[in-house]
């Protein structure tokens, strides 16, 4: 990145912080996430069983959408104040515009998930830590997948009001129609779908990624037994691959939009 880039990384991160949403979404996370955590202390049940399952539904709900909406106004913002056309006339490629977007609005989520489970660790056990410190990097890859995301509907809508909208309906498929949407395709083939390509549905969404991955560290390869003996669930190396693209993909065909756009005036 340029000069030009570093500033508007710089310019975003300080324009978040100061938001208000940004300030009370990451308070309710951090008050939730205490919550989860002083209830496990005050159970009966083991702390660890407890913590894990909670947070992680906790996470799976409540960050896709603070990642959507964080990144929804990037840049049709820009568009509806008139600004973007002065953004791009400065010495700052297309490609370098949208990725210091999406950097300053990661910096800006990072921190208020710091805040959330720096929180909840505050008020952990030492045995609920080990536990937190598993959560911290899934999470994160899980809010900056789903930011990129957010980034691209910014660059394909002329409106806020519209960007809003289409980020809460990808919430809404993402997290709760799409394993639904599974289901009822087991129900209608009466299970006559393969069940590696079931996991590689679940999987290719990032959501369903998050829950992967977090049952196979909470639970242990051992989880693997209860499962069909022919079901192969993604490697590190699959994994990584599907987290790249979901977080590289996106903010690279914004710049091409980007750059489509400006060729046709």
């Amino acid at each position: 990145m340029g000069r030009v880039a570093r500033a508007l990384v710089l310019h975003e991160l300080l324009e978040r912080t100061r938001d208000r949403w940004v300030v009370v979404v990451s308070v309710v996370f951090a008050l939730l996430a205490s919550g989860v955590s002083l209830y496990a202390r005050s159970a009966e049940a083991s702390a660890e069983r407890l913590t894990g399952p909670s947070l992680v539904t906790l996470v799976g709900l409540v960050v896709p959408l603070i990642a959507l909406v964080l990144g929804h106004d990037a840049i049709v913002g820009e568009r509806e104040r008139n600004t973007l056309g002065l953004l791009l006339s400065l010495p700052i490629s297309k490609l370098e515009l949208v990725m210091a977007k999406f950097v300053g609005r990661c910096l800006a989520l990072c921190l208020a998930l710091a805040i959330g489970l720096g929180a909840a660790l505050a008020f952990a056990e030492p045995v609920q830590r080990s536990v937190l410190a598993a959560l911290i990097v899934p999470t994160i890859l899980l809010g900056v997948a789903f930011l990129a995301i957010g980034v691209l509907v910014s660059a394909t809508t002329r409106r806020q009001i519209t960007a809003a909208s289409i980020v809460v309906v990808i919430w809404f498929l993402f997290v709760f129609f799409y394993d639904l949407g599974i289901l009822g395709v087991l129900v209608i083939t009466d299970g006559q779908v393969s069940t590696n390509i079931v996991a590689g549905l679940v999987s290719a969404n990032p959501a369903g990624l998050f829950r992967v991955e977090m049952m196979l560290r909470f639970l242990g390869p051992g989880m693997l037994d209860n499962l069909p003996s022919n079901v192969e669930l993604p490697t590190r190396l699959g994994s990584a691959a599907i987290w790249a693209g979901w977080i590289a993909l996106p903010p690279l065909v914004s710049a091409l939009l980007l750059r489509l756009e400006r060729g046709k005036r």
